[in-house]
């Protein structure tokens, strides 16, 4: 079995350009998302702190983490199809671009597991494995759950709590600690424990309790201090939260909450330099939230890229067994097909596969915000003054009706993720840079090499695409 080292060789992407103007001195990004250059490399060598990203252990270190949770239940409850004894399951989400096995009912020391993680290793994909009771400080549970699991070259860490209350932070900490010990020593620390928080809609008593009632501290409890008490007592290697912004009426979007959530979670994963992980909505559960159609989840996507996350979490892969909520959507249903959104998740994947590279090398600066962003009329945008910017390196302005621009120090080259911020609207898009600069775009997962003073982009509702200055 392949073992990896904390230090990764990194071949930074050197673009060649046979480049031909325009005319006009003005470069395109349209429809036919043409091929243009070819490249050499430069060796580097990177930790997982140089750009406060995080690579899966099965991954090099030019790919996303992107998840799928609850992503091959077994025959239980309500499903008639067993998708974790089914290799195409794991052929279906590679194709789609999905590279993070995320567990919910499977149990971990079986032979079905086992069987999974060989086909993960197959497909190129991770597997963060369930493990039940999570914050249990019980070492012979732990040894137990993953005798033979962490032996498989697929195997990237453990599922280990989600949207734990302040209470048990103590707990998930000893229990990480715990669970890397029984884990080989030579790849212990590149295994991931993975905790995922609430959003910043949930109420204190379940930031404090998990549950929505129970006492709380003198003075309440703020999400602000959730994530501070989280980062300093769990101390984890990224920060992993989920915000639903699909509901209510149709081409409705829980803007403020969407954006203020990502730009907190944002500023405290910068500043302890890790990456941030965020889920995309693929399914309704409760009352108001509702399925997204395609321009909607692929919105979801790339504002989330333009923001500076690095890792993609879509809930859910499989929908969840019936319980309290009612789960409609998903990847999959329950009895073994695909749902529209698997096309959706494929078409994002194409994009997201492509950027990836400049996108886990780089460092989020903040965002140019031209034109119209989804918002609570009472509440404004939710993205703080700090975050946004006038302009960026090249950059000097960018036109259009509703533009959300993600600025990046790509290895000291600036690289701009551009979304249409509109999930119902395509958008013509000028970019203008303050002299002639030759680079590259990736639009729909294809590189094409670019040059001149301004760069036009035609993006349909949600889309987005990659821009990098070389000089």
């Amino acid at each position: 079995m392949k073992k990896r080292r904390l230090t990764l060789l990194i071949l930074s992407l050197v673009v060649g350009m046979a480049l031909g103007s325009c005319a006009s001195g003005t470069a395109s990004v349209g429809e036919d998302g043409s091929s243009g250059f070819s490249g050499g490399h430069e060796e580097k060598t990177v930790t997982y702190d140089t750009y406060g990203s995080y690579w899966m252990r099965p991954h090099d270190d030019k790919t996303m983490p992107v998840g799928a949770f609850n992503s091959c239940p077994d025959l239980t409850g309500s499903y008639t199809y067993s998708y974790i004894k089914n290799k195409q399951t794991f052929k279906d989400y590679a194709e789609a671009g999905v590279n993070v096995m995320m567990g919910l009912y499977e149990y971990t020391a079986s032979e079905e597991v086992y069987q999974a993680l060989e086909w993960c290793g197959e497909y190129g994909l991770a597997y963060l494995v369930k493990y039940a009771g999570a914050d249990n400080t019980n070492k012979s549970t732990a040894r137990a759950t993953l005798s033979q699991a962490k032996y498989y070259d697929a195997f990237a860490g453990v599922m280990q709590v989600d949207e734990p209350g302040r209470v048990s932070f103590e707990k998930i900490a000893r229990s990480a600690e715990i669970i890397t010990e029984v884990l080989p020593e030579e790849y212990a620390d590149k295994c991931l424990m993975h905790v995922n928080l609430f959003p910043d809609y949930a109420t204190q008593y379940q930031l404090y309790n998990r549950v929505n009632s129970g006492e709380l501290p003198e003075g309440g409890y703020s999400y602000t201090q959730y994530v501070e008490d989280f980062l300093e007592i769990v101390d984890p290697k990224i920060l992993s939260y989920d915000n639903y912004p699909v509901s209510g009426g149709e081409n409705v979007l829980k803007g403020y909450s969407y954006f203020g959530n990502m730009a907190l979670i944002r500023k405290y994963a910068l500043q302890k330099n890790i990456p941030f992980w965020t889920y995309v909505q693929t399914c309704s559960f409760g009352g108001s939230s509702r399925v997204p159609n395609e321009a909607e989840l692929l919105w979801q996507v790339n504002t989330a890229l333009s923001y500076g996350a690095k890792g993609l979490q879509y809930f859910c892969g499989v929908n969840p067994i019936d319980g309290g909520e009612t789960f409609k959507g998903s990847m999959f249903d329950r009895d073994g097909n695909k749902t529209e959104v698997y096309s959706y998740v494929k078409k994002a994947g194409v994009q997201i596969g492509a950027a990836d590279e400049v996108l886990m090398h780089s460092i989020s600066k903040g965002v140019i915000i031209t034109g119209d962003v989804p918002y609570d009329s009472a509440r404004g945008t939710g993205i703080p003054e700090a975050d946004v910017l006038q302009s960026y390196g090249e950059l000097v302005s960018v036109t259009g009706k509703h533009v959300f621009t993600g600025c990046f120090d790509y290895d000291g080259k600036s690289a701009y993720y551009i979304t249409n911020n509109s999930i119902t609207e395509d958008d013509e898009i000028l970019l203008e840079f303050g002299k002639s600069v030759k680079g590259f775009t990736v639009f729909r997962g294809v590189k094409t090499a670019c040059e001149g003073a301004d760069l036009s982009v035609s993006l349909n509702a949600g889309e987005g695409v990659l821009i990098v200055i070389e000089s």
